[in-house]
């Protein structure tokens, strides 16, 4: 194996060249499942929303660790010290489904952070302009932003308050998805309340938020300022929102811990992987999974392909497709396992695209071109920082590679492109390609187009097991992703809920279904209530976990 180094942007990596198809092939047969650890497999769900949540990759594991701190001081107990600990390595999994709601509001080029807007106070109309005036620079786009930032200021309350419930009720879906207990749901749906009764979500205060909520919101407020303002800064804010936006007692505990000699230098070597999973609490959810590594990789599949409406499920549509191929090509179940997982996270990287590049699909400027390309350059990073999950890392991020080396990121070429990685990107274009059909899917049409494409794009086996594994059991490109699950809702409720999930309103609902407005807000209020939620995108975002649609 040749290693080479090259550059993109601000960051190094190291490129392998791969052997060819046939010793790689050799290498996986003995490949089986691991279980992995539940916590390792979630810090790549960490990661992956540190990047869409603030740019900082390691912002849960720090909140993670300042909450164990807090928590030991305390003296809590274990089913505390697990709703804290998860809490922080899930709870920023919304950045993907919660971005384009607010994105819609600033330039198409612009990342925003969400991490702002819990380092700002919302209520406080000098700290919105503050926060908003970062995004608008002076150039020739300047009249459309103006225009952006005065609709935005006058929807700011609906949209903030909308925002956060998101945040944290989608987080909770995702830890109920992953077999969490309920002390640890109801910690992350709480994530925002202040001390003071002022959040802008639920307006709980005091002792009525959950102690594990009051202190994971402390936590990630103070990982951040420490990230942004150092250790002066953060004992500052702490100090200064003791007893308003923050529990005193958790402010307390954190004073004194940083009275310790080297808090900080402490924090920044304790805060690592490796030593929070030494401390890592045990979980119940540990029992609720068959296959760990699988379930993280679909929920990594679901964290990005809510990003926009377009690629719902598309993941999992390419982790089919790509098992299909498999089993034509001879793959043994092991090898099969893993190209399952390397399709469900393949585009996890896609996180640290703004979400009007990513909703522009192939329609993009030559500047978002560029800012697009570099997913798989995150995919990589993400995958290879989890023990677990480094095996699937090239051939995960080798998806847009092309045989004659015109694809990206590392422009490899031939059998230098991992195996798995080529079957990826075969199924990776016939997904995008049927999806992108809508109703009326014709496979046929997209093997044709492909075809052209064959020995330049792709390579030649894997397109013919895609022509096999296609024409071979008459797909008619309506791939079986997940079982539908309507659970207690009725026919007229799923209904109602699937409207909502395609962007209908009310009036639009009633037309549609012909009943009342009254009706459909009747219906939706049942909605809410049955499956837990209190807003539209955790709705949608429970409509698409259940695969209703």
């Amino acid at each position: 194996m040749v290693i080479f180094e090259q550059s993109i942007g601000e960051f190094t990596y190291f490129s392998g060249l791969f052997s060819p198809a046939a010793q790689w092939r050799e290498g996986m047969v003995n490949y089986k499942r691991t279980e992995g650890d539940p916590a390792a497999l979630l810090c790549a769900l960490s990661f992956a929303t540190g990047l869409g949540f603030g740019g900082h990759m390691e912002h849960g594991l720090g909140s993670a660790y300042l909450g164990l701190q807090i928590a030991d001081a305390l003296t809590l107990d274990n089913e505390e010290r697990e709703a804290i600990f998860y809490g922080a390595l899930l709870k920023d999994v919304a950045c993907t489904a919660c971005s384009a709601g607010i994105a819609a509001f600033f330039p198409d080029d612009e990342q925003v952070f969400l991490s702002d807007v819990i380092l700002i106070d919302p209520s406080q109309f000098s700290d919105m302009i503050g926060w908003l005036s970062r995004y608008f620079r002076l150039d020739a786009r300047f009249p459309s932003r103006i225009a952006k930032l005065l609709s935005f200021l006058v929807q700011c309350g609906p949209i903030v308050k909308e925002t956060m419930r998101s945040h944290c009720e989608v987080a909770e879906l995702f830890a109920r998805q992953l077999g969490f207990p309920d002390y640890v749901q109801r910690t992350l749906r709480f994530q925002w309340e202040r001390w003071d009764g002022k959040g802008m979500a639920y307006g709980l205060k005091g002792p009525t938020i959950p102690r594990t909520a009051r202190i994971l919101h402390l936590v990630q407020v103070l990982d951040l300022t420490y990230r942004f303002g150092g250790p002066e800064a953060t004992s500052i804010l702490a100090q200064e929102k003791r007893g308003t936006r923050f529990d005193p007692e958790g402010v307390d505990a954190f004073l004194t811990l940083t009275q310790q000699t080297d808090f900080w230098k402490t924090f920044e070597e304790q805060s690592t992987q490796e030593a929070l999973l030494a401390r890592r609490p045990s979980t119940v959810a540990d029992c609720a999974w068959e296959d760990q590594t699988e379930r993280v990789c679909e929920a990594l599949a679901d964290f990005i392909d809510l990003k926009t409406r377009e690629t719902w499920h598309h993941s999992r549509m390419v982790a089919e497709v790509a098992r299909r191929i498999g089993n034509c090509l001879g793959l043994e179940a092991g090898e099969l396992a893993r190209l399952r997982c390397a399709a469900l996270v393949h585009d996890v990287g896609k996180v640290a695209v703004p979400a009007a590049i990513v909703a522009k699909g192939w329609h993009q400027s030559s500047s978002e071109w560029e800012t697009y390309r570099l997913h798989p350059y995150y995919t990589q990073r993400i995958l290879e920082r989890v023990d677990t999950l480094q095996e699937l890392a090239q051939a995960a991020a080798a998806h847009h590679e092309w045989m004659n080396g015109q694809g990206f990121h590392r422009q490899l070429c031939g059998e230098q492109i991992p195996f798995h990685g080529r079957i990826l990107a075969v199924a990776n274009t016939y997904a995008r390609l049927v999806q992108q059909q809508g109703d009326q899917k014709d496979p046929a049409e997209v093997l044709r187009k492909m075809h052209s494409l064959v020995d330049i794009q792709f390579d030649r086996v894997c397109y013919e097991a895609l022509v096999t594994s296609v024409m071979g059991v008459g797909d008619r490109g309506n791939v079986p992703l997940r079982p539908q699950k309507a659970g207690n809702l009725t026919e007229r409720e799923v209904e109602v809920l699937c409207l909502l999930a395609q962007g209908q309103n009310t009036p639009q609902i009633a037309r549609t279904l012909v009943i009342s407005r009254k009706t459909v807000e009747h219906h939706v209020a049942h909605i809410y209530d049955k499956i837990g939620v209190s807003c539209r995108t955790a709705a949608v975002v429970y409509a698409v976990q259940q695969g209703l649609v």
